[in-house]
């Protein structure tokens, strides 16, 4: 049985198209009419108001069937419908191929808000009206039923997205602006409440951004930022290098995604300046039962998934095949705020030259989904010298406790002509100085929920074992 859109959900959905009678052309130059219809819509075609609704209740219906096709888990109506609004605006090749799909089918509820917020760009330029309706819908997403639709603050500005976060002593905190946002802020940046003392900085940032950002680097222990003043000048930047030296990451002063995620991970884990993690022992480091893995997650690619497997590589293998590699660096890409799979990323690849031969140019990847204003990222590697295996281990122990993922290379041992057979990432360890990894070669191979022997390098009996002879890595330039 098909579900119905809320009313709730259809008033949304009417405020953000709009009524138009006459056929135009939307900012994707599609031929448009109506509430937002597309497809069969020509120029100079006209429709009245009754045929409209008629035309948006077929569309509302298709992409009403999309979303419970594709969406396994309960929805509420309000949750449904935001997901219909979002489908209808976007498609359904969307909603599938999204991670939005996939966090929530893991039943992460909380995952919706954030990821709608990554859908607001049409030909790489991002528009404040799908700010609006991303902010919109993940905000009616989080809303019970019996809230009325006048109730619910459709901004008239982009808004920051919601994002839920528990910290250490199991009090939930739903946090918004800046954290929750892909915006990069850097000094310069003036919001609301600075906007009117600091007439010189010119870089607006949404409200409440920089304040905030102020507010949280003094609760944890950076009090040279100063008094919240809504403007990144030289005491916030300052801080800002601060907490990224003692966090172990790229010292920008700068706050982009691999800030935004070490903030989130520090206010989420209680950790402070006096207090970083590391400094009361290893004890304190690792998980019940002896675990340490990178926060937030590194999201786990598997190179079987239907959704990419057949894809063709460049070499004219496929992705089920050969694709270790390309799933690795997605997921690695999937880290630092990219938004992002195996298939979008092989496309992009081709698209810009991004393999030689039967490589991948590690340069070219790494330069997918740079935001506007923010660092791209720079590749390396360490190869393994015979002999020096703990150099090795050292350094990608190193790399964990700055929470930072890292490729591997491994080998199978089976082909002495080859000297690595696949690629795995790097998300943690153990207090034995074993490695967890995601393992793109199966759909077992999520290190984080799985961390049984098979996602231990050093333990894995796929293959008969890996070998690691290489480390490969991003890190913001």
């Amino acid at each position: 049985m098909t579900r119905k859109t809320n009313k709730a959900g259809l008033d949304l959905i009417k405020k953000f198209e709009g009524f138009y009678a006459e056929a135009y052309l939307c900012p994707a130059d599609v031929w448009t009419i109506g509430y937002g219809h597309t497809g069969d819509v020509k120029m100079g075609q006209v429709v009245t108001e009754p045929e409209a609704e008629q035309l948006l209740s077929k569309d509302l219906e298709v992409a009403g069937i999309a979303v419970q096709r594709y969406i396994s888990v309960p929805l509420t109506d309000n949750q449904f419908s935001a997901l219909v609004s979002f489908t209808f605006n976007l498609g359904a090749g969307s909603l599938k191929t999204s991670t939005l799909r996939k966090k929530l089918n893991q039943g992460n509820y909380d995952a919706v808000p954030p990821e709608l917020a990554r859908w607001v760009k049409t030909k790489g330029k991002t528009l404040p009206g799908l700010v609006r309706r991303r902010a919109a819908e993940g905000l009616f997403f989080m809303q019970p039923d019996d809230v009325p639709m006048e109730n619910l603050p459709v901004p008239d500005d982009p808004s920051p997205m919601p994002q839920r976060i528990e910290s250490s002593d199991g009090i939930v905190i739903i946090r918004t602006g800046y954290l929750a946002d892909t915006i990069t802020l850097e000094p310069g940046s003036v919001d609301d409440i600075g906007d009117s003392k600091y007439v010189r900085l010119s870089q607006n940032a949404p409200d409440g951004y920089v304040a905030a950002l102020q507010n949280d680097l003094r609760s944890l222990g950076f009090e040279e930022a100063g008094e919240p003043d809504g403007a990144f000048g030289k005491k916030t930047t300052e801080a800002i290098r601060s907490f990224q030296e003692t966090a172990g990451i790229s010292r920008t002063g700068r706050v982009d995604g691999e800030t935004r995620n070490a903030l989130s991970a520090w206010l989420e884990q209680g950790w402070s300046k006096s207090s970083p993690p590391g400094r009361s022992g290893a004890e304190a480091e690792f998980l019940p039962g002896g675990i340490k893995l990178i926060s937030p997650q590194i999201p786990h690619f598997s190179q079987g998934d239907p959704r990419w497997a057949q894809r063709s590589l460049n070499r004219g293998s496929s992705i089920r095949r050969e694709g270790c590699a390309i799933c690795c660096i997605a997921m690695v890409l999937g880290f630092y705020g990219r938004n992002i799979n195996p298939g979008l990323l092989d496309a992009y690849l081709d698209a810009n030259n991004g393999y030689s031969g039967n490589c991948v140019r590690w340069d070219i990847a790494g330069k997918y989904g740079v935001p506007g204003s923010g660092p791209e990222l720079q590749y390396d590697r360490m190869m393994l010298t015979p002999g020096k295996e703990k150099e090795l281990e050292a350094f990608l122990s190193q790399r964990i406790d700055r929470g930072l993922p890292t490729m591997v290379r491994v080998d199978y041992g089976t082909d002495p002509g080859l000297i690595y057979n696949h690629f795995v990432v790097c998300i943690g360890k153990t207090q034995d100085g074993l490695f967890v990894m995601n393992d793109p070669a199966t759909h077992l191979g999520n290190g984080y929920q799985n961390t049984t022997d098979d996602n231990i390098i050093q333990k894995t009996t796929r293959k008969n074992g890996y070998t690691m002879v290489q480390l490969d890595y991003y890190d913001h330039k």
